[in-house]
């Protein structure tokens, strides 16, 4: 399966909730429609890191896969941007993580250019909107249903990042 593939859920509930969100009269029942967005956007991520972990693995060597799917079956909500750079890509080699530091410099260039926010901000603000979500119960009442979409948009080409960066 593709990495972009996971994506596709995700996609589709957004999609369902683009006809439904608009004639939301109860903020409580909003939240709770965008902190279950946040829950199957990060989902999405988490899979399609492993997926470009397991198949950049594989392309390396057959020991290294079986290694890369021991180590990062379950990243367990593990993916703000210092956990990738620092613990995931970094396991990798240096010359990675210095792929990943240009790939995502571009991107982030390419959207504040077209006056779209920051790619890194977005994806952090997702992932945290996300733990806090999940653990507190708590959505935060300055984030929109636009800010949650772009948010998403953005992880999305973070992690098309780590793909361009994680090729042999």
């Amino acid at each position: 399966m593709a990495f972009e593939d996971r994506f596709t859920l995700a996609d589709d509930y957004l999609t369902h909730v683009d006809a439904v969100i608009t004639g939301l009269a109860d903020d409580f029942i909003r939240s709770r429609y965008l902190g279950f967005l946040a829950i199957s956007a990060v989902t999405a991520y988490e899979l399609a890191i492993t997926d470009i972990i397991f198949r950049f693995s594989d392309q390396k060597h057959k020991a290294l896969g079986e290694l890369a799917r021991s180590r990062f079956d379950k990243l367990n909500g593990q993916i703000k941007l210092s956990d990738l750079r620092k613990r995931h890509i970094a396991s990798f080699g240096q010359k990675y993580c210095n792929r990943f530091d240009r790939e995502l410099s571009n991107s982030e260039a390419a959207a504040l250019a077209a006056r779209e926010g920051s790619v890194r901000s977005s994806y952090g603000n997702i992932v945290t909107w996300r733990h806090n979500f999940v653990h507190e119960g708590v959505w935060p009442n300055t984030a929109t249903y636009g800010d949650l979409k772009a948010a998403y948009d953005h992880g999305k080409e973070l992690i098309r990042c780590m793909d361009r960066a994680m090729t042999r």
